[in-house]
């Protein structure tokens, strides 16, 4: 549950982190390698989590995604990379709970 909570508030913070300040195209850069890289290991920290956890990691994801969009419209998000790893995360949280689902009716 922490690693997905990381994910998220990296996400966060680079979204109000961009928000408050001036940013150069180095910054940007320098947010999205850490966006990318945490979320790459989202997925094997995703199958460690029980199935509760999962449900309110997706909730999370979905309540970013939905603050990051508004900020898209508001012209307050530099960039949109942010969108594109929300989505695919909440996609890596689908697949994961189907997983788990699964699982549970072979057994």
């Amino acid at each position: 549950m922490a690693t997905t909570k990381k994910t998220t508030a990296k996400e966060a913070e680079v979204v109000k982190s961009t928000r408050a300040k001036k940013v150069s195209t180095k910054d940007i850069k320098k947010d999205a390698k850490a966006v990318a890289t945490s979320v790459a290991h989202a997925a094997k920290d995703l199958r460690a989590l029980g199935e509760a956890e999962l449900h309110h990691a997706l909730a999370t994801a979905k309540a970013d995604l939905v603050e990051a969009q508004k900020m898209l419209h508001a012209n307050e998000l530099p960039s949109a990379h942010v969108i594109r790893k929300s989505k695919k995360l909440i996609a890596r949280i689908h697949t994961v709970l189907t997983e788990v689902t699964n699982s549970k009716e072979e057994k």
